[in-house]
């Protein structure tokens, strides 16, 4: 990368305050700038001089920050652009990376945080590298790590990592227990141009302090009792590839000083270590909790949370995506399957209702552990109702407990329809919903059990 004082950069924001903020940084790094308040102004400036970089609002009057973005693409190719914004969404995220800006951030950020994007973007070639190929890195993944979904906020997910992957940004993967945090984490990498280095990742949870600070730094002989040999930490072995961080807000805050370090250096001090290591790796944390809640408690550094939030997603749990129940549960049919030589190869329908009540507070993990169960369970080549457990509301396991249902898969069936039923209050479309059926065939139900005198209690 060029000298700061040789780079020529132009700063678009129709905030005063944050033109002034941006300008006052970029000023302390040693870049020359100039300010446009508008994209139209931005434009004219493009058009008399050369810039080696544009930082741009998104939400602009004249002209909006991605129209910006489109004009520098055809004026001036060779120039970088960074998107930031305070109304980021997953939607305009993909557009603008798939336009050609070279980062996005989205509002709050630190200081540290905007100059790591800009350099980064000077150093990377202008405009979009193609992602990685989604089909080809989809199929190649094992079994266990693939992604299977339905759900249109999932599909909108997967395809904004295709698009962000290329980058070195650092990504915060937030979301409930069982949601597929880590699974997303290996999806990034095996997008990414480090698919053929390597993924390490560390719990953060599950280690107490020292250990962990030995575990992600490593550290010299001799270094504490014990220490009966040089040990490479996980950044050293991550060297060149990504490094997951699971459950980061676990951690102590002596080590996410150190961590919050190593994101702004580049360089890790082992533990009775003597000289800095460089290292090149790009980092994923997760987590299950609310960082801005453990910022205000005084848990979580609120610089270490803008270092990691630079791309920030966060998964829905199970609940939200019950149309992902029956494609999730004969995925793990076929997995389960196979691997334990079992004839399974479907789910009734009575089955896969019984699961779309159930509030999966365990998300995808715990349906996982509910199939693999009933795979081994099953006799024949169908999952039936009676070969589920599932846990009550109390965390008491149990066949089918969750609804209580009883008898025979019949009688399980009509309880569990007259069941939704009193819980929509007689609403038969929103009943079929939630049953997993048609609205036509929950009405020739209904019709079948009055000829038969049986009708939901009132």
């Amino acid at each position: 990368m060029k000298d700061p004082a040789d780079i020529n950069v132009l700063i678009v924001d129709d905030e005063p305050e944050m033109r002034a903020a941006l300008s006052e940084t970029l000023k302390r790094q040693g870049y020359r700038f100039l300010t446009a308040e508008n994209g139209e102004e931005a434009l004219r400036l493009i058009e008399d001089e050369t810039f080696d970089l544009v930082v741009s609002d998104v939400r602009m009057p004249k002209l909006s920050g991605p129209e910006l973005l489109k004009a520098v693409r055809d004026v001036s190719p060779e120039t970088r652009v960074v998107m930031i914004t305070a109304y980021g969404t997953i939607d305009n995220a993909v557009e603008t990376m798939k336009a050609g800006a070279s980062d996005y951030l989205l509002k709050p950020f630190s200081a540290d945080v905007l100059v790591s994007t800009v350099n980064r973007a000077l150093m990377s070639p202008a405009g979009t590298p193609a992602p990685a190929d989604a089909g080809t890195v989809r199929s190649s993944l094992p079994m266990d790590r693939r992604i299977v979904t339905e759900n249109e906020k999932m599909k909108e997910l997967l395809t904004f990592v295709e698009n962000v992957a290329y980058s070195k940004s650092t990504v915060l993967i937030s979301g409930e227990t069982g949601t597929g945090k880590e699974m997303f984490a290996r999806y990034i990498h095996a997008c990414s141009p480090r698919a053929d280095q390597p993924f390490m990742a560390v719990n953060c949870a599950a280690l107490p302090e020292g250990l962990l600070e030995t575990e992600l730094f490593g550290h010299e002989k001799g270094a504490f009792t014990g220490a009966d040999t040089r040990k490479d930490g996980k950044f050293e072995l991550a060297h060149k590839g990504t490094l997951l961080l699971d459950e980061v807000t676990e951690m102590g805050m002596p080590l996410q000083a150190k961590l919050l370090r190593v994101l702004q250096e580049h360089e890790i001090d082992k533990v009775g270590g003597r000289q800095p290591i460089p290292v090149d790796v790009r980092i994923v944390a997760t987590t299950n909790r609310d960082p801005r809640q453990l910022i205000a408690e005084n848990k979580f550094r609120e610089d270490l949370y803008y270092r990691l939030n630079v791309i920030p997603l966060k998964l829905p749990p199970l609940r939200e995506r019950l149309e992902d129940i029956p494609l999730l549960a004969d995925h793990f049919i076929k997995k389960h399957g196979q691997e334990n030589h079992r004839p399974v190869k479907s789910i009734s329908s009575e089955t896969l209702a019984l699961l779309k009540k159930y509030r999966w507070g365990g998300n995808v993990r715990e349906l996982e552990n509910v199939i693999e169960r009933a795979v081994l369970l099953c006799p024949g080549d169908t999952v039936q109702p009676a070969h589920l457990f599932l846990e009550d509301a109390a965390g008491n396991a149990g066949k089918t407990e969750v609804p209580a249902l009883s008898g025979t898969i019949y009688d399980m069936e009509r309880e569990l329809i007259f069941q939704t039923l009193g819980e929509v209050g007689g609403n038969k479309t929103k009943a079929a919903e939630q049953l997993g059926i048609s609205i036509r065939t929950l009405r020739n139900k209904l019709t079948e059990y009055k000829e038969k005198g049986l009708t939901p209690p009132e």
